[in-house]
């Protein structure tokens, strides 16, 4: 399925390779293991995986703004995502992160606006990393930003959209470790998963 996606946009798939990897790394920094922290890793891999369901003007689009039509549209992926992995009948956690990794801390995310302690740990993991990568790699309509930039802009979002927490966490492990590169685009998860 990541590969599908991949066809239809490869900046997704490599974004999923990346975030399945820090996800990975900073579950590991927090104690998580075994199964948790493989389902947490194939969601991260998986979790925009709902844009298969979107239509061809959405990914040719290059304009950050987006029109309300088009941003609702955006914002039914999670959904759709759930709905495709439910069929594949994929283990619960990774079902949450694809369906919860847009919400945020206040309430403001979607689809549910959850807040808080109402987010599944590995949906907020997910959502940190993937805050990270996309502020850190370039996008169509979007340059990347320098870590000390990113830095700065995943601090501004702590509490309010992001787990305060593991923002700090995923920081200290950026330091620490540094950034990942474009992982290739095969075989998919194989290589995460042999670290599992």
């Amino acid at each position: 399925m990541a590969a599908a996606l991949g066809q239809r946009d490869p900046y997704t798939h490599a974004h999923a390779q990346r975030v399945a990897a820090y996800s990975r790394r900073l579950s590991e920094r927090i104690g998580i293991d075994g199964d948790d922290l493989r389902a947490i890793i194939l969601g991260g891999m998986l979790h925009d995986v709902g844009k298969l369901g979107l239509s061809d003007r959405i990914f040719s689009n290059k304009q950050a703004a987006l029109s309300k039509e088009m941003l609702g549209e955006v914002q039914s992926h999670p959904l759709i995502g759930a709905q495709l992995l439910s069929k594949f009948k994929c283990p619960k956690a990774i079902i949450e992160v694809v369906l919860c990794h847009h919400e945020r801390m206040d309430g403001s995310g979607y689809p549910f606006g959850l807040a808080g302690g109402e987010i599944p740990l590995c949906a907020k993991i997910v959502s940190v990393a993937d805050c990270f990568d996309a502020i850190t790699t370039d996008r169509p309509y979007q340059r990347r930003k320098s870590l000390t930039h990113a830095f700065i802009i995943m601090k501004e979002m702590a509490g309010a959209c992001l787990d305060a927490e593991l923002t700090d966490l995923m920081i200290q492990e950026i330091k620490a470790n540094g950034t990942e590169s474009i992982l290739p685009v095969d075989p998919i998860a194989t290589p995460l998963l042999q670290a599992v």
